[in-house]
């Protein structure tokens, strides 16, 4: 017999994986439920996932990425890249310099969107409904990073291949249909100090890797990039690497911890909506 949850203890479960002690502004407990039994997990949730969690037999829907209000509102998470920053040797005012046009630019496109379309369809449902966005991305980032460590050493000299080999290793990345490229560099290249940016709402853009370039970090490893900012760094001849790991594979490491967990803790999962779930 499947042991019920609150959607509650079930956001509880995420912020202690993640080390957090509230909900982040990127997260959030749309439509609670006192008895979730069968967990539909996803990484993006649209109305058409509303409905197949009901084909399914699923009492709740748990998306990955940010809808209703965590949707206008993560942006102010944006800030957490200024302390991946420092922690790198970019100095405080020039890494929270950096970020600021990023910040601007997704406050702006988060202002439009129409944030409570899905939520609605969660409540005329009667379907339980939640996002746990940054307690996940901070579960890649640590693993990644873990994996990482060694490049951090004065005396690696690996190249960035070797990096990505070591991604590489996670089931997520080599199940992925996707494979981690390098856009900017090569992958011949020392990888250098490297700096696993992520679990920052999302990229930092052009600005931010430069501090991290100018600060000695050899390689950066984000989820993904803007392509007009790709284009103004290879213009601005950026001298660094940076490897794009993939970001449904990236996401899916994360996921996959919060949702073993859960299935540990007694609640049915199915996976589903782009989650690459290991074998």
């Amino acid at each position: 017999m499947t042991t019920p949850m609150t959607t509650e203890a079930i956001m509880q479960v995420a912020l202690d994986l993640a080390g957090l002690s509230d909900i982040p502004s990127d997260s959030g407990i749309h439509v609670r439920s006192d008895n979730v039994r069968r967990v539909f997990a996803t990484i993006d949730c649209d109305m058409a996932d509303l409905l197949m969690a009901r084909v399914l037999r699923c009492d709740t829907v748990l998306t990955h990425h940010p809808e209703g209000a965590a949707s206008l509102h993560g942006w102010k998470l944006i800030a957490r890249q200024v302390e991946q920053m420092v922690e790198c040797g970019v100095p405080v005012a020039k890494a929270e310099a950096a970020i600021q046009r990023r910040i601007q630019a997704v406050e702006l496109n988060s202002h439009a969107r129409n944030y409570a379309r899905v939520v609605q369809a969660a409540q005329l449902l009667n379907v339980a409904f939640l996002n746990v966005h940054l307690p996940c991305d901070v579960i890649s980032r640590r693993l990644i990073a873990e994996r990482m460590a060694p490049f951090t050493r004065p005396e690696s000299r690996a190249t960035v291949a070797e990096v990505i080999a070591v991604l590489q290793e996670f089931p997520e990345q080599r199940l992925a249909a996707t494979e981690p490229k390098v856009r900017l560099g090569a992958s011949d290249r020392f990888a250098g100090r490297v700096a696993v940016a992520m679990a920052g709402y999302t990229n930092g853009g052009v600005d931010v890797l430069r501090a991290y370039f100018e600060a000695g970090v050899g390689t950066v490893l984000m989820m993904h990039f803007p392509e007009a900012e790709l284009r103004e760094a290879r213009e601005q001849k950026l001298a660094g690497n940076l490897v794009i790991t993939g970001h449904m594979a990236s996401d899916s490491i994360g996921i996959n911890v919060y949702l073993d967990e859960l299935e540990g803790r007694g609640l049915e999962v199915v996976r589903a909506g782009g989650i690459i779930a290991p074998q």
